[in-house]
């Protein structure tokens, strides 16, 4: 398991949070959830940094690894693009423990001068150098670029240094994931805008990152949108070449096509119609013959906020990638049932292989009571096997959480200080009900009928709004 324990950074006084396969920030504004999220993504992104520098510099033929050039000076760097100067914050103490279980962790502090000061634990970086110099060793000195098999030859042994080279540094950074995306805020900042205007202003945003980084500037937000604005036109790209979800699924196996249908169907939900890309731009199809439709860049805001989500989730099964995504507000201008199916298709996401892993930032206490149903779902079958279809007919088991890959934390403020505070029940594994709030009817009924499938004789429950924590623990 990996955790991130935080002390005076930001606004955050005090907070350990252990980062299982799904994970839940809840708070005020400005109470720090946003901190915590970015901090995860910059210390699980370090991995994939370390790597590009690497393998650009291996070629050369005087590379040797060296512990400070590639390692420290980077993430030094690389903290200072995120978060800004130091001299101005508060002496703050950092850990990121990329595994509990084997101590591996990085811990991040001021010296005496407000520079930022790192330590890795001995065994992170114990032979870390000779490994790597002797995968290198595996790259061919000399090539005869006029002979084409020795170019083939010479690109494979380069694919098979990289795989090699990846997997030592998942190893250490002890991730098996190949992809991070941070999904900002504001999503619908991607929609309306043609393929030429976006490529420029790439190249603009990407000119002005750099002279930021140069000034010193804080660009950890600009940052962000450039790489979320990558992914967008990757999606699109793909989406262009089949026109909509239900035609890129028809070229998958069997087996991942059926799992998309369940995804293209919530899709279709969320959306209240069919999404379609050609050479005149992204709509939304609301009748079978294609007559009556709306251009993206007309639709709801919901609408725009969702869809760059809903398409990250589809390609993300489809492709079978191993991924980290940190979602902000998934839930913004949506309505609760369509909150409800959105967090249904991430968990669903993150369920897709052992290695994926979801981080969520959110205002909801929809999103909340989705997760406790979905939580559920989970114990009722757990304890009653045979109830299994029927708890299916209410909520699909692609999305039952196991309580052991689900933590949930609120940052409260108190007394002028902010903590983070574990929301899950020890005893119930499911979040505690006083963080709960008003929900929608429909999760309301959702829950007590997968009550009323554990317990058969009839029960008298508590009104949905009133506390359950302790009629869980007597009858779930």
């Amino acid at each position: 398991m990996q955790k991130i324990a935080i002390k005076n950074f930001g606004p955050i006084t005090e907070a350990e949070i252990e980062l299982r396969k799904s994970i839940v920030l809840i708070g005020e504004q400005a109470s720090g959830k946003s901190t915590v999220a970015k901090l995860v993504y910059y210390f699980k992104s370090l991995r994939e940094d370390l790597f590009n520098k690497i393998y650009n510099e291996s070629f050369n033929d005087d590379f040797a690894f060296d512990y400070t050039k590639y390692l420290i000076f980077p993430l030094r760097e690389k903290f200072y693009d995120f978060f800004g100067s130091t001299h101005h914050m508060k002496n703050f103490q950092i850990t990121f423990y990329y595994s509990l279980e084997e101590n591996k962790f990085l811990t991040l502090t001021l010296n005496p001068n407000k520079e930022l000061f790192s330590e890795f634990n001995p065994g992170f970086i114990k032979g870390l150098s000779m490994k790597l110099n002797n995968i290198r060793k595996l790259l061919p000195t000399n090539i005869d670029k006029k002979n084409i098999s020795a170019v083939l030859a010479y690109n494979q042994e380069k694919l098979k240094y990289a795989e090699q080279l990846s997997n030592l540094l998942k190893e250490r950074f002890c991730c098996r994931q190949d992809d991070d995306l941070f999904i900002i805020a504001g999503r619908n900042a991607t929609v309306g805008y043609s393929d030429s205007f976006e490529k420029q202003f790439l190249l603009n945003a990407q000119t002005q990152i750099e002279e930021s980084y140069k000034k010193k500037q804080q660009t950890i937000d600009e940052t962000l949108m450039l790489d979320f604005m990558n992914r967008v036109i990757d999606m699109k790209d793909s989406f262009k070449k089949f026109g909509n979800f239900e035609s890129y699924s028809h070229i998958l196996e069997t087996g991942i096509k059926n799992e998309l249908q369940i995804v293209i169907r919530k899709i279709h939900e969320i959306l209240q119609g069919k999404y379609q890309i050609d050479t005149y731009g992204e709509k939304l199809i609301f009748d079978s013959n294609a007559n009556g439709y709306v251009y993206l860049s007309n639709a709801s805001s919901g609408q725009q906020e969702i869809i760059r989500i809903l398409q990250d989730i589809f390609l993300t099964i489809a492709q079978n990638t191993k991924v980290l995504r940190i979602v902000e507000e998934p839930e913004v201008h949506l309505f609760p049932v369509a909150q409800k199916k959105v967090i249904e298709l991430l968990v669903q996401m993150a369920k897709n292989t052992e290695s994926n892993q979801l981080i969520i930032n959110t205002h909801s206490p929809y999103v909340l009571t989705v997760f406790n149903n979905l939580l559920l779902a989970q114990r009722v079958v757990d304890k009653n096997p045979d109830s299994e279809a029927e708890v299916s007919k209410i909520t699909g088991k692609e999305a039952w959480l196991k309580a052991d890959d689900f933590s949930a934390y609120v940052l409260e403020r108190n007394n002028n200080q902010i903590i983070a505070k574990s929301i899950v029940d020890d005893e119930t594994g499911m979040i505690e009900q006083n963080y709960l709030d008003t929900v929608s009817e429909l999760l309301g009924n959702e829950f007590n009928a997968l009550y009323g499938i554990q317990i058969p004789t009839p029960v008298k429950t508590p009104h949905f709004r009133q506390s359950k924590l302790n009629f869980w623990k007597k009858h779930v």
